[in-house]
């Protein structure tokens, strides 16, 4: 009898099956991939694309995969589930001036192109009557000083909301400096600014007419309603190239000479506050408010190509008060050596970064990792106001 077949199965015997030749032939059975198997559930594979990094690029081309995969990325609670995974928006670029055009501020693949956010083209005229206030929560805000009308615009979706002037604001002069901003205050758990169109929000709208008075008036879209003027007097015109920074519950603008506009949108209250003395830089575009990592209210002074910063503190007395930082970022040697003069003409307040011009073009400064790119090169030194714009976008999905 053949010995081997003496072995009982399930006891340690070989099952392998033999050649005629005696030699033992090993089975080709198929493992489970386990990559695959995870690729294969739904609900793991939405987990695995929420992690995408939300550049533009990134959903367009993970949709390109299989028709399964674009299904999942096209439906849209996915998008609401990637807007919560991320929750801080990219920023994808600037509105340059008075959003005559898109600057990207991205490389390829995810660099957008200028004319997919320019103005709609509408019967309303906003390249003449209307001044660009500036961007946050992915709305935009316009000033149309003829009609005197604000306009709240969603550059992702083109669709706008037109405010009236509040009544007390019509009577002004027509040569009133207009300031706006907008913020959403969606307050359901789990919203991300982004998609904040549909969500309610907050407007505030800031005349500076009498150049010794300042003027300003809240509006809450889930009531349609305007509040109280209130007024403040001030040294100086606050600063045509002054954006708000939102500080807190506090929006922030720089008047000329050297104070800051303060309006509390809780409280109910305007102030002005003084700039630190010991700054003397009189070129307003060497001043840019910050908003520090601690949330409170910082500013910037570029002086002979070194910026030098100071924080807003509360004393023991609970008085605020500047605090001059000992960080010093010396421009003049990250810039080229041909460049010999530079001026502030924006600033994103999620990532505190700056835009600078220069005879040679425009430069983004990070403050706090002092990383620098040239995001715009030219041969003439530009003044128009740089107004960041952060959304989530995916090519090719939103249309």
């Amino acid at each position: 009898m053949d010995p081997a077949a003496e072995t009982p199965q399930g006891q340690g015997a070989d099952t392998f099956p033999t050649r005629v030749d005696g030699s033992r032939l090993r089975c080709s059975v198929p493992l489970a991939d386990p990559v695959s198997e995870v690729l294969a559930d739904d609900n793991l594979l939405i987990e695995i694309l929420v992690r995408l990094p939300p550049k533009p690029s990134s959903l367009s081309r993970a949709s390109a995969v299989s028709k399964r995969w674009g299904s999942i990325l096209y439906d849209p609670q996915f998008r609401k589930s990637f807007l919560k995974h991320h929750r801080m928006p990219p920023l994808l670029g600037f509105f340059r001036g008075y959003a005559k055009s898109f600057i990207p501020a991205m490389d390829s693949p995810d660099r957008i192109p200028a004319a997919r956010f320019s103005l709609p083209k509408s019967t309303r005229s906003y390249h003449t009557d209307e001044a660009y206030m500036g961007c946050r929560h992915g709305l935009s805000v316009l000033i149309d000083r003829n009609k005197h009308e604000t306009v709240v615009w969603d550059p992702l979706t083109g669709k706008e909301h037109i405010v009236s002037f509040p009544p007390g604001f019509h009577s002004m002069r027509t040569n009133s400096a207009w300031h706006g901003a907008v913020l959403c205050v969606d307050a359901k758990d789990g919203h991300v600014h982004g998609d904040c169109f549909s969500s309610p929000f907050k407007l505030v709208l800031v005349s500076d007419g009498f150049s010794t008075q300042a003027s300003c008036s809240l509006y809450d879209s889930a009531s349609s309603v305007w509040g109280n003027i209130f007024s403040v007097t001030i040294a100086n015109r606050i600063s045509a190239t002054s954006r708000s920074i939102l500080v807190g519950n506090t929006l922030c603008w720089l008047i000329c000479g050297g104070e800051v506009l303060v309006f509390d949108f809780e409280m109910q209250s305007l102030v002005v506050i003084k700039t630190p003395v010991e700054n003397h830089v009189t070129n307003d575009r060497c001043f840019q408010l910050l908003r520090m990592a601690d949330g409170g209210l910082g500013l910037a002074g570029l002086l002979d190509l070194n910026i030098h910063l100071w924080d807003r503190k509360s004393n023991c007395e609970g008085i605020g008060e500047w605090v001059l930082l000992r960080k010093t970022i010396p421009l003049d040697e990250m810039l080229p050596r041909r460049i010999s003069y530079a001026f502030f003409v924006g600033y994103d307040e999620e990532s505190n970064l700056v835009v600078l011009s220069t005879m040679i073009g425009n430069f983004t400064l990070q403050i706090d990792s002092m990383q620098i790119k040239h995001i715009v090169k030219r041969n003439q030194i530009c003044h128009d106001t740089f107004h960041p714009y952060r959304n989530f976008y995916a090519a090719g999905i939103q249309s």
